[in-house]
């Protein structure tokens, strides 16, 4: 036979979910059928109701090297196979007719071909052997004895020779005597046959009993399985659709979540003195000073490189926030406000209000000249650009006692020059949750395009880290968990002793972070700003999304914000808050993970 001959193999399913389907599978170039519940199978099952058989259970073979044979091979699979209710070992020479069962109780099948070639016949069906009937033997006697009753009562007894014995009678009393003992001896033979036709009910009774009790706690055995199954799958789904709770998020990545503390100033690059501005006092109260320019240049701050007595504060500012783990190496993502504060708008004043010079005009007016208020707090256009200024742009910085630009001669060059800021943090330390120990970090580089920024610690060991999604699709109504450290969250302090190179002992007081989880949705989704024709649109928060979190503030930025899968698809940045109504915003993940990835791929 050639397999060649054979146009498609017939696979007819008698159990499982499959049950009375015909499956026809042709033969052509044909090396392999595979079985199994995985969906690339030839014959693929059910993945929930055939739950007895394996992803890849067993095969059917043509042998490269002999085509005049199929083999049935079992692929190490959880349940076996069995072919003609004989286990399959290694493999097994397969033939019409035969039946095919993936596991004990599992899907069976038979398989056949067509066209049968004439030399590929099914298997000889083997009879059991069974008893018949047997024939009772009589052993052979050399005389018969006949019994001959008469009137008289006498026993005659002829023998095989032609002469007659002689007749003996019999009396009354010998014939009931022998009547009774053949009574007897029919009723133990009745009673014996009844004994043992009754024990062999007993016996298949109980054999049918026992059987069915084995059926039914096999299919009990099913349902548990099947109903455990069903409360699986209803729970992974549940699991699914709700995500990981706030409690498991914090639990997992509350460790790799940092409080951060800062500070930096900004300098004159020439001179390399820090930049302060200056303040006056009118009315007994001190106010931050600004100079009107010429022209379009509007207001600016009152920059001076003298602290005249501390009375003028430095451009810079202290403060804390967050930051979370993205490697084992120790770098980690903030926000850019939080790690190089002088890159973003700085709106810090002494207070609402501000005292407006004109040019050249001195410092130390007289009470009856009039100030020019200005609000600082108002909606002015002046009062805008001042809250936008970022001061690594740079500013005008004036002499401290009259309101000339340094470099004009005798105040006669109106010439307005900006000078060049360096920004510079004087530290910047991380604290992890649980910890009262600080570690120095280093700003790796700030985004450009958003408030987002990479910094470094040095750690001994590995530190555990946060994954970052690399799905940037965001969903208004999509569930949101937040990690920081916001300042008004409660504390936790621990308090130890020291004593050094035999000096007095010291009492400490000393922060121990523990991270503050909070739980919302996406409540609105802002933009990049884009021009589409002649027309430019832009959201007033930038390329950001609202959060409905209002129960964190200032110390949580910088802090990973989580979906629901547990990963982070955004940095909690600055909140806006509209008389009693507060949001969060957030910074798309996509801003950090540029900042993990200065090489870019070839294109």
């Amino acid at each position: 036979m050639s397999a060649a001959s054979i146009d498609r193999i017939i696979i007819r399913h008698l159990s499982g979910s499959k049950a009375n389907q015909i499956e026809q599978i042709p033969v052509q170039d044909l090396q392999e059928v595979t079985i199994g519940r995985d969906p690339a199978s030839t014959i693929a099952f059910d993945a929930k109701r055939d739950d007895v058989v394996s992803r890849h259970h067993a095969a059917i073979r043509i042998p490269a090297n002999d085509d005049s044979a199929f083999r049935l091979v079992d692929l190490n699979s959880s349940n076996g196979t069995l072919l003609n209710g004989q286990p399959v070992k290694e493999d097994a020479e397969l033939l019409p007719e035969d039946t095919i069962e993936l596991g004990k109780n599992g899907p069976k099948f038979v398989f056949d071909v067509q066209p049968r070639p004439p030399a590929m016949s099914a298997r000889t069906r083997v009879i059991s052997a069974v008893d018949t009937t047997a024939t009772r033997v009589v052993n052979a006697v050399g005389a018969t004895g006949q019994i001959d009753g008469d009137k008289t009562g006498q026993v005659t007894a002829t023998a095989a020779a032609t002469a007659e014995p002689p007749k003996s009678s019999v009396g009354k009393e010998t014939v009931m005597r022998m009547l009774g003992e053949e009574r007897r001896s029919t009723s133990r033979v009745w009673a014996a046959s009844l004994a043992g036709v009754v024990a062999f009910v007993a016996l298949v009774g109980g054999a049918f009993y026992w059987r069915h009790l084995n059926e039914l706690g096999e299919i009990r055995e099913a349902q548990a399985r099947d109903n455990a199954r069903v409360a699986t799958e209803a729970s992974t789904n549940l699991s699914q659709q709700l995500g990981m709770s706030a409690q498991q998020i914090v639990s997992r990545y509350g460790d790799a979540v940092l409080k951060i503390y800062l500070q930096w100033r900004v300098f004159d690059q020439e001179t390399g003195k820090p930049i302060f501005h200056k303040t006056v006092v009118y009315d007994g109260r001190t106010y931050p000073a600004y100079v009107r320019l010429p022209g379009d240049l509007g207001v600016v701050r009152w920059l001076t490189l003298d602290d005249e007595n501390r009375s003028n504060p430095s451009i810079g500012e202290a403060g804390e926030g967050s930051g979370f783990v993205v490697s084992e190496q120790g770098f980690i993502l903030t926000n850019k406000h939080v790690a190089a504060g002088w890159m973003v708008p700085y709106d810090a004043s002494v207070g609402q209000y501000g005292i407006v010079f004109d040019l050249k005009q001195p410092a130390a007016f007289k009470k009856r000249d009039k100030a020019a208020m200005i609000n600082l707090e108002g909606a002015s256009d002046e009062a805008s650009r001042l809250r936008r200024w970022v001061p690594e742009a740079g500013g005008v910085v004036f002499h401290p006692n009259v309101a000339i630009p340094i470099g004009s001669i005798d105040g006669l060059d109106n010439s307005i020059a900006k000078r060049v800021f360096i920004g510079r943090n004087e530290y910047l330390e991380a604290r992890f949750a649980g910890s009262r120990l600080s570690i120095n970090a280093s700003l790796v580089r700030p985004s450009s395009d958003a408030d987002a920024a990479l910094i470094k610690i040095d750690s001994p060991q590995p530190l555990n880290k946060i994954d970052i999604s690399a799905n940037d699709e965001l969903r208004v109504g999509q569930k949101v968990i937040d990690l920081g450290y916001p300042a008004v969250s409660v504390e936790t302090y621990t308090q130890f002793t020291t004593r050094e190179a035999g000096g007095p002992s010291r009492v400490h007081d000393e922060l121990v972070p523990q991270p503050s989880v909070n739980e919302g949705i996406i409540s609105a989704l802002g933009s990049a700003s884009r021009r589409e024709g002649d027309q430019t649109t832009r959201s007033s928060g930038g390329d950001v999304f609202q959060m409905s979190i209002n129960t964190s503030g200032p110390g949580n930025s910088g802090g990973p914000v989580f979906n629901a899968e547990g990963k982070v698809i955004g940095l909690h940045t600055y909140g806006r808050k509209v008389g009693d109504a507060r949001v969060t915003l957030g910074v798309p993940i996509r801003y950090g993970r540029d900042l993990l990835q200065p090489q870019r791929a070839a294109q």
